[in-house]
């Protein structure tokens, strides 16, 4: 990234001074903040701004002013201008983007330089095994509400924690239980439906409260990663190819959760490069296990759907699944519904268009949780799925 288009990504802030832009700009980027100076700088030039005259219209004096030599076009930036102010006379120009393109940008960088860096690394890949499937049935493996991060102190219900090494516990197992049934399905499924971190400097998505952590930013970071690629790694053994999920437009995790997926899915690229990954960033998405087509939500998003789709489909849920359904011409499909952030599990195949279930939360339940309703289950869920049938397992923990 240059100069230009660092300082173009990632504009001036009301009230910032030249050099606070740059420091900003240089963390975000990892330019020098003096190279992002100099660059800004050395693109002035001397412009006249007064001029003086005697009476017989002799010009006796002379006012210059160093500024800008060109200002920018509002289509330069790659962001969505919702506001642009240029006064010519005195060098300085004021652009207000939409949130929306500031984020697809900051994404976009984090992206540029997680791939830069891991080729810095030079990861090779891994020996997984591969073995020929004796049937054509799918295991699909559904966790949602990780939380990484959440801190628990009221133990209301008994001594409860929810750290890295419970985190890792949690993984094991579902290695085990996926082990105990795996007979020769052809691929393996896992889905995550939302709220795999906690939140970014201990805040959801929009703000508010304080959340009770026990994991700084860097800390949850490295655990969340970990957590997926171990996963990654440790599902390959079964020599079968595997298919990762994620929903990441969720009350909680927002931007952090895309940033771990965009780092896991590029190491996981080197690692073991077979293996698809995808990531939801849209409120509803859905993907396809032969003749079944599952829709999925983590139930509330980054923004605006505060009360989020309920245990049970109401009429309001009705109409979001029936339109989506008709946008993306899925009639043929069997059709179901699956969403996180309820940490409660239900299924309910009482409507003829879909099915529709809501998971249980990986994560134990928050003090706030434990406090204003129940200690509750938690736990995940494996399902092996043919052409006209699938059967449920859950596992509590």
């Amino acid at each position: 990234m240059t100069c230009k288009e660092a300082l173009i990504s990632n504009p001036k802030l009301d009230s910032e001074s030249n050099n606070k832009w740059f420091k900003r700009v240089s963390k975000l980027t990892g330019l020098h903040h003096k190279s992002l100076n100099k660059y800004f700088y050395s693109h002035r030039e001397f412009v006249e701004v007064k001029r003086s005259y005697d009476k017989n219209g002799n010009v006796v004096s002379r006012t210059e002013k160093l500024q800008q030599q060109q200002f920018l076009d509002p289509k330069d930036y790659g962001l969505d201008v919702v506001g642009l102010t240029t006064n010519i006379s005195q060098g300085t120009q004021w652009v207000k983007t939409s949130k929306e393109s500031q984020n697809k940008a900051f994404f976009k960088l984090n992206k540029d330089l997680i791939e830069q860096t891991l080729k810095e690394v030079n990861l090779k890949p891994l020996e997984a095994p591969k073995i020929t499937p004796t049937s054509n049935k799918v295991l699909k493996v559904t966790y949602t509400d990780v939380h990484v991060g959440l801190n628990i102190t009221e133990n209301l219900y008994g001594l409860r924690q929810w750290n890295e090494f419970e985190l890792m516990d949690a993984l094991q197992k579902i290695v085990y239980y996926v082990g105990e049934q795996f007979n020769g399905q052809s691929k393996i499924i896992i889905a995550d439906y939302g709220d795999f971190m906690d939140g970014w400097d201990a805040k959801t998505t929009r703000g508010g409260h304080i959340l009770d952590q026990n994991m700084s930013n860097e800390e949850a970071f490295k655990v969340g990663a970990q957590f997926k690629i171990e996963l990654a790694k440790r599902l390959a053994k079964f020599g079968v190819p595997l298919e990762f999920y994620n929903v990441t437009n969720d009350n909680h995790s927002g931007s952090f959760s895309k940033i771990v997926n965009i780092h896991v899915k590029e190491v996981l690229s080197y690692l073991l490069p077979e293996v698809k990954y995808e990531i939801f960033n849209d409120f509803i998405s859905h993907y396809f296990v032969g003749n079944w087509c599952f829709i999925c939500s983590h139930g509330k998003d980054e923004k605006h759907l505060k009360y989020g789709f309920n245990t049970k489909p109401d009429d309001k849920a009705k109409t979001h699944i029936n339109r989506y359904i008709d946008k993306h011409d899925l009639h043929k499909y069997r059709i179901v519904c699956e969403f996180g952030d309820k940490h409660q599990l239900i299924r309910d195949t009482s409507h003829a268009k879909f099915e529709y279930n809501v998971y249980w939360a990986l994560s134990p339940a928050s003090d706030w949780v434990q406090t204003n309703f129940a200690d509750g289950r938690r736990g995940f869920c494996i399902e092996e799925i043919a052409d006209n049938f699938k059967t449920f397992t859950s596992i509590q923990l």
